[in-house]
C-alpha cells in the first residue's frame, strides 16, 4: 500500500531588519540632514552659472539635468552610507550601546540608593542576595568593557562619516571644475563657429571675383 506523500516543510521566516533605537535613529537622521544641506548648496543658479550659454539657450533642459544630477548624487551617497551601516553593524552596535547605557544607569541608581539606606549597615552576605543582584554584579565589569568597545566603534563610524562627507565635497568640487571646463569648451566652439562663418563669406567673395575674371 502506497504511503501518502509528506507535505513540504514551511519555508524559514524572512529575517526582519533591526529596528533602530534612539541613538541609531539620531545618527541616520543627522546624516540625512547633512546630505540634504550639502545638496541644497548646489542650487540651480550656481549650477547654471557654469553653463551660461546653455542656461540662456536651453534653460529647461539644463534645469532637468540639474535635477537628475542631484538625484544621482544623492542616490550614490545614500547607497554608500547604507553599505557602511551594514558592513559595520552600526544599528546593532548602537542598540547594544543603548542597552549598556540603560543598564549602567540602573546599576548606578541602585548603588546610590543602597549607599544612602545602608551606610551604617554591613553589606549582606552574597548567598543571601537574590539571583538578579548576583547577575548584575557579575555582568557589571563585562558591560563596562562592552561600553568602552562600542564607544570606540562609534568613534570609528563618526570618523568614516566625516571622511565620506569630505569625499562628497571633493567630488562636488571636481564636478564644478569639469562644468567650468565644459562651459569654456562651449565658448570655444561658438568662437570657432563665428570665425569659420566669417572666413566662409570671405572665401565666397574671392570665388565670385575669380569667376568674374574668368568670365
Amino acid at each position: 500500500m502506497a504511503q501518502p506523500e509528506k507535505s513540504p516543510s514551511p519555508p524559514p521566516p524572512v529575517p526582519t531588519p533591526l529596528t533602530p533605537g534612539p541613538r541609531a535613529t539620531a545618527f541616520t537622521t543627522l546624516y540625512s540632514k547633512t546630505l540634504t544641506a550639502t545638496l541644497n548648496a548646489i542650487s540651480y543658479d550656481a549650477f547654471a552659472a557654469c553653463f551660461p550659454e546653455i542656461a540662456r539657450k536651453a534653460p529647461g533642459a539644463l534645469r532637468v539635468f540639474h535635477g537628475q544630477f542631484l538625484g544621482r548624487l544623492e542616490g550614490l551617497a545614500v547607497e554608500e552610507f547604507n553599505t557602511i551601516l551594514t558592513e559595520r553593524n552600526v544599528v546593532s552596535n548602537l542598540n547594544k550601546l543603548e542597552s549598556i547605557i540603560s543598564s549602567a544607569r540602573y546599576l548606578k541608581t541602585t548603588a546610590d540608593s543602597s549607599s544612602t539606606t545602608t551606610t551604617s549597615q554591613p553589606p549582606p552576605p552574597p548567598h543571601t542576595l537574590p539571583p538578579s543582584a548576583l547577575l548584575t554584579a557579575h555582568l557589571k565589569p563585562h558591560l563596562a568593557a562592552q561600553q568602552s568597545h562600542l564607544n570606540a566603534k562609534l568613534q570609528t563610524v563618526e570618523s568614516m562619516n566625516a571622511t565620506l562627507a569630505d569625499e562628497i565635497e571633493g567630488q562636488k568640487k571636481e564636478i564644478e571644475r569639469l562644468m567650468r571646463g565644459l562651459g569654456g569648451l562651449v565658448g570655444d566652439l561658438e568662437d570657432a563657429s563665428v570665425e569659420v562663418g566669417g572666413r566662409g563669406q570671405e572665401l565666397a567673395g574671392e570665388g565670385r571675383g575669380v569667376e568674374g575674371l574668368l568670365g
